[in-house]
């Protein structure tokens, strides 16, 4: 997962308490600058925090297409 500067990543805003998009504006070690893009709040997120907030909501929008795609497949069996 590319965590360069000018990426955006999926990340609970402290500020405005949304999952939202967060650009990435800086790097220093293993600590990012990120922007949230709903209320322009900044926040500093260690690079293993980001990391795994974007792979469990990856996780867990895989799970809601499956079950949706599960749900149309039981309606199309009537």
């Amino acid at each position: 997962m590319d965590l360069e500067p000018g990426t955006t990543r999926l990340y609970r805003c402290a500020l405005c308490g949304a999952d939202t998009p967060h650009r990435i504006r800086g790097r220093r070690g293993n600590r990012y600058a990120v922007v949230c893009t709903n209320c322009s709040g900044g926040a500093l997120i260690g690079g293993d925090d980001l990391w795994l907030y974007q792979v469990r909501w990856e996780e867990e929008l895989r799970e809601i297409l499956t079950q949706l795609t599960d749900g149309d497949t039981s309606r199309d069996d009537r």
